[in-house]
């Protein structure tokens, strides 16, 4: 089957595509000396998260929620680092018992509640691991990094709790255009971690992991010598508002595509197309984009304006479109346009080769 021949809309990746950004991303943080920790919250699909061991360098796989852990846990995927703080009780009985089943769970922690809660439910023959998640200046999760060497001086209390080490992700710099500006802001946060991991770690020698990082920041991140591991995520796919970003020299190609298709084009210079907000999440600053070959279309914009089921392309009325052509595009955001499908169809070339299930779509708690 060719490409073209998808029913519309659908999510595919380019293989050639995604296996050169794997390895650009290995190869880089290789060179630097560290270890890739990628993050299943952008791709949700097991075969990827196999696909990026295998590829190497790879100290494990992150998950965002305890459903995703669990899901990659029924794959076959036994290193995972839970980034988000799990504190709901009847979550963390759930959490328990995912630790009985892989060998290579860690989980973040952020409140002493939480710490409490964590110390009842382990069992001593099987200790939980964990890692302090420090708030970068963020406000979101994460303990404020003064008062983190006093969380791990509680967590050594315990000893069905193991200290790792320390997590440290400034989610909101990821996106920043400006290069510099970007990199000056990340060393500044990942620094001040950086001191925290060492305070830690000159009183407890257990605590040896320093992680945290985004595909925006990486470049930055790689440069600070205590950090041990990356969490990137959107790098084996990328989108429209990473690439409207300045990545220095770092070149990761849009292998995540979608193919839609018009509906009409009964006035000149639009088109209906068959993807609205339920096929490609909405993120107005960075729409998706028209691409044909490797070739960005810059004369077509896209919007949502037309709802739920339909989107507009607007262009030169030059340019002229009939019903049933195909339409290929960069969606906006990567990881929750894939949350919205139950698949990925692998093309190389013009070829259909393979279909990876998106088997943690919906893994939201």
């Amino acid at each position: 089957m060719k490409k073209f021949e998808l029913d519309t809309p659908a999510l595919f990746i380019d293989l050639e595509l995604f296996e050169r950004n794997l390895a650009l991303m290995r190869d880089t943080a290789e060179a630097a000396g560290k270890k890739l920790r990628p993050h299943a919250k952008t791709h949700k699909c097991p075969e990827i998260a196999r696909r990026q061991i295998a590829a190497g360098n790879c100290a494990g796989i992150c998950a965002a929620k305890l459903s995703e852990a669990e899901a990659l846990a029924d794959a076959g995927i036994g290193d995972i680092l839970i980034t988000s703080p799990v504190t709901a009780p009847w979550k963390i009985a759930r959490m328990k018992e995912l630790n009985r089943k892989i060998s290579g769970l860690q989980v973040t922690v952020d409140n002493f509640e939480q710490i409490k809660i964590l110390a009842k439910t382990a069992d001593k023959n099987s200790p939980l691991h964990l890692l302090i998640d420090i708030d970068p200046e963020m406000g979101r999760t994460g303990v404020a990094y003064n008062d983190a060497p006093a969380m791990a001086d509680f967590i050594m209390q315990f000893p069905q709790l193991i200290l790792d080490g320390v997590q440290c992700y400034a989610g909101h710099l990821q996106h920043i255009k400006d290069y510099q500006t970007r990199c000056a802001e990340s060393t500044r946060l990942m620094t001040m971690g950086a001191n925290v991991f060492n305070t830690i770690k000159e009183k407890y020698p257990e605590c040896h992991i320093f992680t945290g990082t985004g595909t925006g920041t990486m470049s930055a991140d790689l440069q600070i010598p205590e950090v041990t591991d990356i969490q990137v995520g959107s790098y084996c796919m990328m989108d429209a508002e990473y690439l409207a970003v300045d990545h220095g020299k770092m070149d990761f190609a849009p292998a995540l595509r979608m193919i839609s298709s018009v509906i009409n084009s009964k006035i000149p210079g639009q088109s209906t197309i068959d993807a609205g907000t339920k096929a490609i999440y909405v993120t107005p600053e960075a729409p998706a984009q028209v691409i044909e070959g490797n070739k960005i279309r810059t004369e077509y914009t896209y919007d949502w304006s037309f709802g739920d089921e339909h989107g507009r392309l607007t262009y030169p009325e030059t340019i002229c479109h009939k019903p049933g052509d195909r339409i290929e595009l960069i969606v906006s955001h990567c990881d929750p346009t894939v949350n919205l499908f139950d698949e990925l169809w692998v093309v190389k070339g013009d070829d259909v080769v393979d279909k990876w299930e998106i088997t943690l779509r919906g893994c939201c708690c």
